[in-house]
């Protein structure tokens, strides 16, 4: 019962665990689900809207290149071509300057008339010289030469009719106005919008971080966690700019290699997930402390029970008066010993004791002498008979008996006279002769037979307890031999 108890007090602590982690892990990804879906949504946004100023650029950059390869780039060509740039900057906010390069890295021209400022070691311009690629190179923010200002160079290489470089048409547009854009969105007090190239370059960063544009970011844990054949998608990490835990939404940039990746703090994210987890804890914690005094409470009741009712099993089978074991428990010893002697082929003892003129000594002395009388007889049986195996019990009345499995004649008559003489040596003063308590004994002592029942050998004791009587009284008596098979 009592394992039982345990038993179902561990299940109920183990479901209810389980359970309780399982709602918390549903709850969490919920959370992250709930996060994915919002950002995405910002991420693709702001990644459309980096598409279109992109290619704003783009058709600017080819329209200037179509007008220099009709027209070229000489120095009767720089005003006009000047002109153009300046209504360009001046009607697209996101432009920072458009310039006009020479095939030896030279300003030729731009929409301010700086001069003497050469580009030739920008990884933007060594790119084109090196690549015939005609199409638009978005180059890592740099400061610009001319005012020191954060910008994104977008450039397309000029060529000449024979396909030699002839230099480039760049635009550079400013870092200021995409900060401005994603300062707006709200992504927590920790969180970050970042614009950044294929191969890891952040563009731009809100909160600006000056110090890691253009910076190569490409083998990052971070940057590592987006795949690259995704168009979006959700990773989680620790950033390598500020060394904040943060999930990052990305979203590709359509028609160039640029990704939009929009973070919020991983505590932030799930700072009400974790609050919700925590109170689910702390109830889930008073429950299963709750069960588990209930359980100590009801395991402590069975254990009571279970020591009341061995208790009271014990007093079924104890004398009250006298402490030794009753008659049933005799019952249920002898048989037990006397089936264990014949399959062991061993001699098995009993002994009959009667207290001698117990009844003259009643009525003489009181009920109450007679019970310290019975004390002081069982007493002595006690001390005489030391294994575990012997069973000593109250018979009956002034009766006692001594089972001895084991122990042949002679044993038996040893903790007999034992016994006979422990009682009369407490000189107990009696009426009757000889003027103390004393005791007779029958002993029996047989080999169990199959045959024989256990009842042979106490009818025989107690045959050879009344011989002790009949002669004399305060003497052992041993049982004839022989003894009728029952059935017989």
């Amino acid at each position: 019962m009592q394992r039982a108890i345990i038993a179902f007090v561990v299940l109920v602590f183990l479901l209810i665990g389980a359970l309780t982690s399982r709602e918390i892990v549903d709850r969490r990804n919920a959370e992250t689900h709930s996060f994915e879906l919002q950002s995405r949504n910002v991420s693709r946004s702001l990644a459309q809207q980096a598409s279109d100023s992109f290619q704003t650029m783009d058709s600017v950059l080819v329209d200037l290149t179509e007008t220099i390869g009709a027209k070229g780039t000489g120095p009767e060509r720089i005003p006009a071509l000047r002109q153009v740039i300046r209504a360009q900057v001046a009607a697209l906010p996101i432009l920072h300057n458009v310039f006009v390069i020479s095939p030896t890295g030279d300003l030729l021209v731009d929409a301010f008339g700086h001069e003497k400022v050469n580009y030739r070691d920008r990884a933007w311009f060594i790119y084109a010289r090196t690549h015939r690629d005609l199409g638009t190179y978005i180059g890592a923010a740099v400061r610009s030469r001319t005012d020191g200002q954060w910008v994104i160079p977008i450039q397309r290489r000029l060529n000449h009719r024979d396909g030699t470089f002839a230099g480039i048409a760049l635009a550079a547009i400013r870092v200021r106005y995409f900060e401005t854009l994603y300062d707006a969105v709200d992504v927590g007090k920790f969180g970050a919008v970042t614009l950044l190239r294929d191969d890891g370059r952040i563009l731009v960063r809100d909160p600006l971080q000056t110090s890691v544009l253009g910076k190569p970011f490409g083998k990052a844990a971070w940057f590592r966690r987006i795949d690259p054949s995704s168009a979006f998608g959700l990773t989680a990490g620790r950033s390598a700019v500020d060394g904040v835990l943060r999930f990052n939404s990305f979203s590709r940039v359509p028609r160039y290699p640029v990704t939009v990746l929009v973070g919020m703090s991983e505590d932030e994210v799930l700072s009400e997930w974790r609050w919700e987890s925590l109170i689910d804890v702390a109830e889930v914690a008073a429950v299963l402390l709750l069960l588990a005094v209930l359980g100590y409470y009801l395991l402590r009741q069975v254990r009571v029970r279970a020591a009341a009712e061995r208790e009271l099993s014990r007093f079924a089978l104890v004398d009250g008066l006298t402490g030794l074991g009753n008659r049933r428990h005799l019952d249920d010893v002898l048989e037990r010993e006397w089936l264990r002697a014949m399959r062991a082929r061993a001699p098995f003892s009993f002994l009959m004791i009667d207290a001698d003129g117990f009844k003259a000594y009643n009525d003489h002395y009181g009920h109450r002498a007679g019970d310290r009388v019975l004390k002081t007889i069982a007493a002595c049986i006690a001390a005489a008979v030391g294994r575990p195996e012997d069973c000593a019990v109250r018979y009956g009345g002034e009766e006692f008996a001594v089972l001895l499995p084991g122990t042949d004649e002679a044993g038996a008559y040893r903790v007999a006279e034992s016994i006979r003489n422990a009682v009369a040596a407490r000189a107990i003063p009696h009426i009757g002769k000889p003027g103390f308590v004393t005791v007779s004994v029958g002993l029996a002592t047989l080999r169990p037979e199959r045959g024989t029942g256990s009842g042979t050998i106490v009818e025989a004791a107690d045959a050879a307890l009344y011989e002790a009587k009949r002669n004399g009284r305060n003497r052992t008596e041993v049982a004839v031999r022989h003894v009728p098979v029952a059935g017989a």
